[in-house]
């Protein structure tokens, strides 16, 4: 279940950041720090070269960067809602207030990383979903908010 891929030490509210780059390595810095990659540099230049490719910035005030590296101990995403909203260059144009990494082992990138990624984009699409992930009081009410998506959909 999507839900086992990521946990409260893996989501942070409200954080403060002025560009792109600054959430992508706080995000970096939290998967170092929960044991999901063991080297920062190579998974920071594995996502950064991502972001390079094109947008990560879907629409609707949600991005989604990932990274497939060699780095990735285990598959994991991380949820980052920001306490401004900042520009990512997103499809639509619009400010991003949500970030959801994906880290995947390169082994595992091309079935592991599209189930993920297709998944929450799924979730994603749904207003009401969005909308609750946006204007959570707590990590484990998002954690909550995705487990009860999960069971709806499955």
């Amino acid at each position: 279940m999507i839900k086992d891929l990521t946990n409260e030490n893996l989501i942070k509210l409200d954080f403060e950041a002025k560009t792109k780059e600054e959430a992508l390595n706080f995000m970096i810095e939290m998967f170092y720090e929960t044991g999901v990659i063991n080297s920062k540099e190579l998974f920071a230049k594995d996502v950064f070269e991502r972001e390079n490719l094109g947008t990560t910035g879907v629409g609707m005030g949600i991005a989604i960067p990932h990274g497939k590296s060699k780095a990735v101990l285990k598959e994991s995403f991380a949820i980052l809602r920001l306490a401004k909203p900042i520009d990512w260059q997103s499809l639509d144009g619009q400010p991003v207030i949500m970030v959801i990494m994906l880290a995947v082992p390169e082994k595992d990138a091309d079935t592991t990383h599209l189930k993920i990624l297709s998944r929450l984009a799924y979730f994603l699409m749904d207003d009401d979903f969005r909308q609750n992930l946006i204007e959570a009081n707590s990590k484990k009410e998002i954690l909550k908010l995705i487990e009860r998506k999960e069971l709806e959909v499955a």
